[in-house]
């Protein structure tokens, strides 16, 4: 379809939805009188709504109350010939940035993306995809007070289990497949300081801030896209391929001297690749594990400015290549990230936060957790040794903090190799396989962003 067409299209759903109205149903206990007065009002002179009080169900848990309140309106309430319908929680509250246009023409992209849900608001999320100003794709949500639902959903929604430790958003986000939300945010919940559905919520203040905190990353994801797609086109066609096939990376592997088993399992990582300088490290000894990974750490730095390495490699004695690795996909993302101005990058993790694609294979994100495989910039090098720590040191997520110039491959190229005990985090040895789980779920999270980039983003990267 060609641009003029798209135009064509939106402009004569503008024209249309002048004369449509939303069937908004609005979920009220009916001992919330405070409640319902200010949803009432929020309504009050905005004709492009047809609002419905819908008295909630009771239930001693509030979630599965609201749940119930949910199926029934779906079920018993919605018109026949409505193609979605808007669900409002009483605390609903519009945000200076919404008009009927913005909310009109959101539903129409979302439309034309065989959206499941739209929602005005969240107070929290995990894995977003922007698709254009102002529609953005999530993974997972928090935030049920403004959700408009698409009939295409309904049945699933009506089929759906629900127990007592369910809540409603996290249901939706595994029912639904394409789920959306509007930013800036046109729906915030008002802070009654108390909540019928959510008991985390009883404290005065909270809500708010949960839904500033959510927008304000937002809002920082949008400007590190924008700040990463200036700088691609700045470096674009600067590296040279042939370099790929010659670079020699020094790579720093640690390892305590009596650990044999690793010792031996991480040679065989590296056996037969000539791209990695190797050299063994025996790990500083502390009776504190993560003490002594650090104190390794900046061993290796204080080895790589003697040998004035511009970058380097550390891995742990678990790290393990994934069937992604190979050389020239290493050697081209280390260049390419360098010159991109970053200090820190990521072979594989095992938890990131607030990931935004900004590479073909590269993830920018604000918190990366896993040590076994990571490449450090010269830039990097003085900070780490200057770094004041104690015995509370947390590696992974230190490096994190020190440096918002990071980022993560993918697909992962490492994984840490599961031995069935760690040196470093106790957890790991209480609960087994907890090293896999995670590097799963990471992977699943990225994998799901990834995937939704490539099929709503047309625009190379």
């Amino acid at each position: 379809m060609s641009p003029n067409t798209k135009k064509c299209l939106k402009t004569k759903e503008m024209v249309n939805n002048e004369i449509k109205t939303i069937s908004a149903y609005i979920i009220n206990l009916k001992s919330r009188v405070d409640r319902k007065e200010h949803i009432l009002k929020e309504f009050a002179g905005r004709p492009e709504f047809t609002a419905h009080v819908v008295e909630a169900c009771q239930h001693k848990i509030g979630a599965v109350g609201l749940w119930n309140t949910i199926r029934h309106i779906v079920q018993n309430l919605v018109n026949e010939d409505d193609e979605y319908v808007l669900i409002c929680e009483d605390d609903h509250q519009f945000t200076a940035s919404y008009s009927k246009e913005l909310l009109f023409n959101s539903i129409a992209s979302a439309q034309n993306r065989n959206a499941d849900i739209l929602l005005g608001g969240i107070s929290w999320f995990k894995g977003i995809v922007q698709i254009e100003d102002p529609l953005f794709w999530v993974k997972s949500f928090n935030g049920t007070q403004f959700l408009i639902i698409f009939r295409k959903l309904f049945t699933s929604l009506l089929a759906a289990d629900f127990n007592d430790n369910d809540t409603a958003d996290f249901k939706i986000s595994i029912l639904a497949e394409s789920q959306f939300f509007i930013h800036p945010f046109i729906s915030v919940q008002k802070d009654f300081g108390y909540s019928d559905a959510t008991p985390n919520n009883n404290q005065e203040g909270h809500v708010g801030e949960l839904f500033a905190t959510s927008s304000e990353w937002i809002q920082n994801l949008k400007s590190v896209g924008f700040y990463y797609e200036n700088i691609n086109r700045q470096i674009e066609d600067e590296s040279d391929e042939d370099v790929y096939h010659n670079l020699i990376i020094p790579t720093y592997v640690i390892n305590l001297p009596e650990r044999t088993d690793r010792l031996e399992h991480i040679k065989k990582q590296f056996k037969g690749k000539p791209e990695f300088n190797v050299t063994i490290v025996e790990a500083c000894n502390h009776k504190i594990g993560s003490v002594g990974l650090w104190q390794s750490i900046r061993k290796i730095i204080n080895l790589a400015m003697e040998n004035d390495d511009d970058v380097i490699i550390i891995c742990e004695d678990d790290h393990e290549f994934t069937e992604y690795y190979f050389k020239e996909y290493l050697m081209k993302n280390i260049i390419e990230a360098h010159l991109q101005g970053i200090n820190y990058l990521s072979g594989g993790s095992s938890y990131t936060d607030n990931e935004i694609l900004i590479a073909d294979n590269r993830f920018w994100v604000s918190n990366c957790l896993a040590t076994q495989f990571i490449i450090l910039y010269k830039s990097f090098f003085q900070q780490i040794i200057d770094e004041p720590f104690d015995d509370g040191v947390i590696v992974d997520r230190l490096l994190s903090e020190m440096t918002s110039k990071k980022m993560v491959l993918y697909p992962f190229i490492s994984r840490q190799h599961d031995f069935g005990y760690s040196d470093v985090t106790t957890i790991h040895n209480e609960n087994k396989n907890l090293v896999n789980r995670l590097f799963e779920e990471s992977d699943k999270k990225l994998n799901a962003i990834y995937i939704m980039h490539q099929k709503y983003n047309s625009v190379d990267i």
